[in-house]
């Protein structure tokens, strides 16, 4: 019984100690000066929600330290980019063959998955074709980075070209034949020979010292943004000088830690592949807030902001 009661004691210390430090503000980004872009001669784009899944969480879980709201509502959302040039789409949400997929997985880890799965709203073809595009004529599909409920649609998406960082390119390959919780090897396979490798330069853009323009016109802008996996990326879409968005993917779950500077909770903290560099990203994306405060930014799993950005359902601007 004395034993226990130790144990009891110690599991609550380390509970107390861990929340205390996890609810610390992260500390600011190195200083960086702002290099604005240039956004006369935007072409004509347009920009469409498109809303993959959904579910609803405790908001505790959303972060680290004391969400100011109860409930998480949870999103897998990404955009599609109407441009000139052809259509692209940003996120592709979960493989509608996810349960065969993690099938043969084992048992813990199979159930795990499937707890995160969500209400599967609509497949990424089907998204795209609510929104008024035809998915077997995207120009480029975009993974913010490999997870499940991010490149997981590519399975639904064949023969459409994929462009990712190297360092996500490797990745996938790294753990595409293993069965983690990583990189599922379905979709492992279903990259091979239609990825193209993007292309940084050592162009500062913002607040960031690299950047690949997808069209050169300045309308769909890639940085890097590493340690929820090596090569996660964030996207700039930029329909107007005053009307700009920014897809975080999985930097942190909700907006409100980007104001708070938070990381992300103990619970969802294991999602992140290098937890140091993915809360460096965390307080970079604080000091772009505060410096470029018409950037609107999107974690893909926060349905508030997608709601104040779009209105209460998915749809084009």
């Amino acid at each position: 019984m004395k034993r226990a009661l130790i144990v009891a004691g110690a599991l609550l210390a380390f509970g107390v100690a861990t929340l205390g430090v996890r609810s610390r503000k992260l500390p600011e980004a190195p200083p960086h000066a702002r290099v604005a872009p240039s956004l006369s001669g935007l072409p004509k784009v347009g920009v469409c929600w498109l809303e993959f899944a959904r579910r609803e969480a405790p908001g505790r879980v959303s972060m680290a330290g004391f969400s100011t709201k109860p409930e998480w509502h949870v999103t897998v959302s990404g955009l599609l980019v109407r441009h000139p040039r052809g259509d692209v789409l940003v996120d592709m949400g979960f493989s509608s063959h996810y349960d065969e997929e993690i099938a043969d997985y084992p048992t813990l880890l199979r159930f795990w998955l499937g707890q995160i799965k969500s209400e599967i709203l609509l497949s990424a073809p089907d998204a795209v074709r609510a929104a008024g595009a035809d998915p077997a004529k995207l120009t480029w599909a975009i993974p913010s980075h490999a997870h499940i409920d991010h490149a997981g649609g590519l399975v639904d998406l064949p023969g459409v070209p994929v462009l990712l960082p190297q360092e996500e390119i490797d990745f996938f390959a790294e753990y595409g034949t293993q069965k983690t919780r990583k990189v599922i090897p379905a979709h492992a396979r279903a990259v091979q020979g239609r990825t193209t490798a993007l292309r940084f330069e050592k162009k500062p853009y913002e607040t960031f010292d690299e950047s690949a323009d997808v069209f050169g016109d300045g309308s769909i802008v890639i940085v890097k943004l590493p340690g929820h996996t090596p090569g996660s990326i964030g996207t700039f879409v930029n329909v107007a000088p005053g009307k700009r968005f920014f897809h975080v993917g999985d930097t942190v779950n909700v907006v409100e830690a980007i104001e708070a500077r938070r990381p992300k909770s103990l619970v969802m903290s294991g999602t992140d592949h290098h937890e140091d560099e993915a809360n460096a990203i965390v307080s970079r994306l604080a000091q772009l807030q505060a410096q470029a405060p018409d950037v609107v930014l999107l974690p893909a799993h926060d349905r508030d902001q997608w709601v104040r950005a779009f209105g209460s359902q998915p749809g084009c601007q």
